[in-house]
């Protein structure tokens, strides 16, 4: 079984930490910050302190396998930060939402493919940086556009996790979640509320069903959301089903972190532009989270 490397210490990276402890899988939480040693995550009753080992510790060319959780803002740097540590042939996946920085990745590292994580799996942190597990959903892993069948580097170690399985290609993936990202995330976030408080009377509140109208015609454009079913529907059901929670971009938006607007919305902004489409609710969201 091979080592993983997991980078970024925040909720997502402390979750799969977590479970892939359990899973009896050898893996490493590091963190760029010298001074986080441990990550404290509360899972139902139980607490777990997770040590965390600074990234500048590592020898040189010894990340085999490494799975970067940061947000998609943080990615490039994070991925520049850890390239002295990674052998040759390392195995780079990520589990960032958004699209936008693929060719960043290829600068950084040509020649190297990046894999990505879809993830419903949902924490937080506390304001004492405690990590609470929310969801632990389900993540699907695969190369974004190429058909391949599970790599020993999945087999033997991600594919034992519960709730994971591997998919390639990943583009649907990809874009749905991207899609329901750019219409869930940047609304809870301007109005500081729950999934769930976009819904009135069991349907789309007025903001959802203006967003989602003014957005999907684009995002079937650039093949982003191709389901026969509207994507008011698919939102409508996410924010039911995730009621209570709140967004990974609320969540960035209430600590004072910088949020994945422009990853997301601002992205869809940028292709929607050669095509001659004015998306003026989504540059009103990108004007106000960036």
């Amino acid at each position: 079984m091979g080592a993983w490397h997991i980078l970024g210490a925040g909720a997502i990276g402390s979750l799969i930490t977590h479970r892939m402890l359990q899973s009896q899988c050898t893996c490493t939480l590091l963190h760029h910050h010298n001074g986080v040693s441990s990550r404290s995550l509360i899972d139902g009753e139980n607490t777990v302190e997770l040590p965390v080992q600074p990234l500048q510790s590592l020898a040189s060319k010894s990340i085999d396998r490494l799975l970067l959780t940061t947000k998609a803002g943080q990615l490039i740097d994070a991925l520049r930060l850890a390239s002295p540590f990674l052998s040759q042939h390392a195995v780079i996946a990520c589990t960032a939402n958004g699209l936008g920085f693929e060719d960043a990745f290829s600068q950084v590292l040509p020649g190297h493919s990046l894999y990505r994580a879809v993830s419903t799996a949902a924490a937080f942190r506390d304001h004492k940086a405690a990590v609470h597990i929310v969801a632990n959903g389900m993540t699907r892993i695969g190369a974004p556009d190429t058909a391949a069948v599970a790599p020993y580097w999945f087999e033997d170690s991600l594919a034992l996790l519960p709730g994971w399985r591997w998919e390639s290609p990943l583009t649907t993936a990809i874009g749905e979640k991207f899609a329901i990202n750019c219409v869930i995330n940047p609304l809870t976030a301007t109005l500081e509320c729950r999934n769930g408080e976009l819904l009135s009377h069991g349907g789309a509140g007025p903001e959802l069903q203006a967003l989602c109208q003014e957005s999907e015609p684009a995002l079937r454009r650039l093949g982003l959301w191709s389901r026969e079913s509207p994507l008011l529907d698919a939102a409508v059901s996410v924010c039911g089903s995730t009621a209570q929670n709140q967004s990974s971009m609320l969540q960035d938006k209430l600590a004072g972190r910088a949020t994945e607007i422009n990853f997301l919305n601002g992205e869809l902004l940028r292709r929607a532009r050669p095509l001659g489409l004015e998306l003026p609710i989504n540059q009103t969201l990108v004007k106000a989270l960036g």
